[in-house]
Order: C-alpha cells, then structure tokens, then sequence
C-alpha cells in the first residue's frame, strides 16, 4: 500500500510540474503573440485535470480502497505548489515576468483558489503530505 501511495503522489508530482512548465510556455508565447484571441482556455485546462483527478482516483481506489480517496483530496494541495511554483520559474526564465521566481503569485491570473501565495502554497502543500501520512497511518 504505501510503495502504491508515494508512486501515485511521485507520479502526481511530476504532472503538476509538467502542467507549470507547458502552461509557463502557453502564456509566454500567447501574451507576445501578435494575433487576438478571445477564446478562453483556462476551462480546458481545467477539464484535462479533472480528467486525470479521475483517473488517479479510480487507480487509487481499486488499488487501495474508498479511504485512498481522502489522500486524492490531500493531493489537490500538493498540485498547486509544484503547478503555480513552476509556472513562475518557467515565465521568469522566458520573459523575466515574475522576478521571484518559484515564490511568485499572479499579479493578473484569475486565481481559481485560496492558495495564491507562496506562504500558503507551501502550507497547502504541507498540509496535504502530512494528512496522507495520517489517512495511510491511521485509516487505510
């Protein structure tokens, strides 16, 4: 169980950072480009991590059980630490917009959640390692 655990947040980790570096590069390249587009494609992106939520919750779930599914919610935090902390590394290297690099916060993003801050990110995130130690200490 636990070997299935740190694989899943491993592998959960890795697509946030992914998520940071494309997004990083979508918002570079659109915010420089000469052509209009009012298409709005945050709800695509959206809809791609609601799509891979659901598919990480039903592994996690036939791997371990309905329990695993708090682990899912813990993940969420997780997400917005590596996601939003690459997205800033990756904007700073390519046009110098977020000069804190990794610690950064959108000055001009909607902001889709209450972890906006470099602080909190990391309180998020925190708290969503230690409530899977506990879920997997205690309930699993």
């Amino acid at each position: 169980m636990l070997t299935t655990l740190i694989l899943t947040n491993l592998i959960w980790i890795g697509y946030s950072l992914t998520e940071g570096i494309r997004e990083g590069f979508y918002w570079h390249y659109e915010n420089n480009s000469k052509r209009v587009c009012e298409f709005d494609i945050n709800p695509i992106f959206n809809l791609q991590r609601v799509l891979v939520m659901i598919i990480t919750a039903g592994f996690m779930v036939h791997t371990l059980g309905w329990f695993s599914l708090l682990s899912l919610v813990c993940m969420f935090l997780i997400f917005n630490f590596f996601h939003n902390g690459t997205y800033y590394y990756t904007r700073n290297r390519l046009d110098g917009s977020y000069p804190k690099k990794w610690k950064d916060e959108s000055k001009i993003f909607p902001k889709f959640t209450p972890l906006s801050t470099y602080n909190k990110r990391t309180i998020g995130m925190t708290i969503g390692f230690l409530a899977q130690i506990f879920i997997y200490l205690f309930l699993l």
